[in-house]
């Protein structure tokens, strides 16, 4: 079978449009997670209720999918009209925030996109076991929030990703004939994350709050796994097959509500399906994109490629139904 192709659904000239980088619009993006991230430690510094504060670290979490959102965007260096301003933001203002340089994750997701759902594909693991029992998926959940996942997530950036090793689906898990070379690259990596973490400390200290850079490791260790566990079963967990020609057999797009948007599909990254099709589009016309498609019998004949109605809370059944 021929791989699917653009040429089915769209000309040349809406292409170029739908690919058409907005410096504006990604600066924006970038800014309106940067301010959600200010707000959830402004409540954490303030005397609230201790729900405010549990819920800020959901949020948290939240934010931190989305700083990876954007890494993934700049990654695929079309997020900006300039090769630059890609590298930039999408190393210092969102990778480098996790502990993820964007050069290493770049080389990783790129391989994603050429071997989705093979055995070279570094996010197999994350998703193939699924559809699983209702009782695997609330022990995988339950291990999400007593932070056993987000340690085993910890350890794998520090000693695989950060080093530049070759590490498994956890680690980001490029091989070794993927990495990059030479022992420079660790000691770069590790040099950017003491001047950023290192720039926060201050920034919080000088603000007479040096407890709350603790705060963007509880929401990693403890809210950012569910997060990313649903979004991973969301984008390609449960389909018809885990690798195909066809992105419509592999990929889901999954459409939410505002507040799912904030917690779990920030920055358009539900419109997943979208993205494996045409990688080059910028996230913020992936709902255009969407749009057009749809009109265009894109999902007619795969409608498990895109689940219209129920959100996330839809997602978890299908995750489920073993």
């Amino acid at each position: 079978m021929s791989k699917l192709s653009y040429k089915q659904f769209l000309n040349s000239e809406e292409l170029k449009e739908f690919r058409k980088a907005n410096d504006l619009h990604a600066l924006w993006m970038f800014a309106v997670n940067w301010a959600v991230i200010a707000a959830c430690f402004v409540v954490f510094a303030a005397e609230v209720h201790w729900l405010f504060k549990l819920a800020a670290l959901f949020v948290l979490g939240g934010r931190q999918l989305g700083l990876g959102i954007l890494m993934h965007e700049c990654g695929h260096q079309g997020f900006f009209s300039k090769l630059w301003m890609n590298r930039f933001f999408g190393h210092w203002f969102a990778g480098m925030t996790m502990l993820v340089p964007l050069e290493f994750y770049r080389t990783y997701h790129l391989i994603h996109h050429s071997k989705t759902g093979t055995d070279d594909d570094p996010d197999v693991g994350n998703i193939k076991q699924y559809p699983v029992t209702g009782g695997s998926l609330r022990r995988k959940i339950l291990r999400d929030f007593t932070g056993f996942s987000g340690l085993k997530m910890l350890y794998g950036v520090l000693f695989y990703v950060m080093p530049n090793r070759a590490g498994n689906a956890v680690s980001l898990g490029v091989n070794q004939d993927s990495v990059q070379k030479g022992d420079g690259v660790a000691v770069r990596n590790f040099r950017d994350a003491i001047v950023l973490h290192g720039l926060w400390i201050a920034v919080f200290t000088a603000l007479g709050h040096p407890a709350l850079y603790l705060m963007w490791w509880v929401g990693y260790i403890f809210f950012y796994p569910f997060v990313i566990r649903v979004r991973q079963i969301a984008e390609h967990g449960a389909m018809p097959a885990l690798a195909s020609d066809d992105v419509r057999d592999t990929t889901r797009t999954t459409i939410v509500s505002l507040w799912e948007r904030a917690f779990f599909a920030p920055n358009f990254v539900n419109f997943h399906c979208e993205h494996h099709f045409l990688p080059s589009v910028p996230s913020y016309n992936l709902p255009r994109l969407h749009h057009v498609l749809k009109e265009r019998g894109f999902y007619q004949d795969k409608p498990e490629s895109c689940v219209d109605t129920g959100g996330y809370r839809e997602i978890l059944r299908i995750a489920s139904a073993a």
